[in-house]
């Protein structure tokens, strides 16, 4: 019985594995093909696809996957060019989806994403600017 209940358990914890594994890799591949759709829109002048593609990329999280930062990188540099362009609505867009990335992917025992808290920053900041207009 004892021997039974053992194998059962090492056959489930084999199992968690691999289907953590695969959904990771999924996970990757999504991220990856967004970043690299992300990355033609945006050396193709389309930011708007570019902005929603980095998004998506952002949101395909795995911990320490490589996508994940490129696509944070992506939003707030079309962030910053849409605010030194004038492109307001555009900026609050990006800021607003680097913050949604930060907090859709954040899990405890994470350390704080730096980038996240320039989103929420950068939000604020474009409200005040937003309302001293009226």
């Amino acid at each position: 019985m004892k021997r039974r209940l053992l194998s059962a358990a090492a056959f489930g914890l084999v199992f968690f594995s691999v289907s953590l594994v695969v959904v990771g890799l999924r996970e990757v591949g999504r991220g990856e093909a967004a970043l690299e759709r992300s990355d033609r829109a945006f050396h193709g002048g389309d930011l708007g696809t570019a902005l929603q593609q980095a998004r998506q990329a952002g949101l395909s999280y795995v911990p320490g996957a490589a996508h994940v930062r490129a696509a944070e990188e992506r939003l707030e540099a079309i962030a910053r060019g849409a605010e030194a362009d004038g492109q307001h609505e555009l900026a609050r867009r990006a800021w607003d989806a680097l913050r949604l990335v930060d907090e859709e992917t954040d899990y405890p025992g994470r350390a704080p994403n730096a980038a996240g808290e320039r989103a929420r920053a950068a939000l604020r900041r474009l409200d005040q600017d937003a309302a001293g207009h009226f």
